[in-house]
């Protein structure tokens, strides 16, 4: 297991085509690089401690993530409220 980076440091990673692809899905929500990188890695971890707490897989092992639920924004949900 390696170790996550040091507060501070600006960690380093390969942009691949299928990277490439999923930034941008999440960069036309109006935010950088970083914060794309931010919000997802805070999801993806949120989701692992929570199968961990929750034993529904043991700790340190990764848990497959098959569902996703999304709130509606309130810009959709007023649109929807008018129909």
């Amino acid at each position: 297991m390696s170790t996550p980076p040091k507060v501070g440091s600006r960690p380093s990673v390969r942009v691949d085509e299928e990277l490439s692809d999923d930034l941008a899905v999440m960069m036309r929500t109006g935010m950088t690089v970083s914060d794309a990188v931010r919000h997802a890695v805070s999801i993806v971890a949120g989701t692992y401690r929570n199968a961990w707490s929750m034993g529904v897989v043991p700790d340190g092992t990764e848990p497959h993530i098959t569902q996703c639920l999304v709130a509606p924004s309130d810009a959709v949900s007023d649109a929807s409220d008018r129909r």
